[in-house]
């Protein structure tokens, strides 16, 4: 009956244990998620948005009406009709 009675007492603390552990550790431990911050930039293309400046690319130079479209405008307006035409001569 003995080892019945410390089996038992060994299986009880080393689930206390166990649980102790498991809950006091997140405590102990400082939060490290990462802070969200907005960047200036995106990283990649999106279709037709020639607009978004992207962090991949070289920075842009200031945007004159009817000059020639930079690298993220020409990605961004691939393969759509009229798109480049638009940002080119748009407002």
């Amino acid at each position: 009956m003995t080892s019945f009675r410390q089996r038992t007492l060994r299986l009880l603390l080393g689930g206390a244990a166990g649980t102790a552990f498991l809950t006091a550790t997140p405590a102990l431990i400082p939060d490290t998620a990462p802070r969200s911050s907005a960047q200036p930039c995106v990283n990649g293309v999106i279709p037709w948005n020639p607009y978004v400046v992207n962090c991949n690319l070289p920075p842009r130079g200031p945007r004159v009406r009817g000059a020639a479209p930079d690298a993220g405008a020409i990605i961004a307006c691939r393969n759509r009709p009229g798109c480049l035409s638009w940002y080119v001569n748009g407002p």
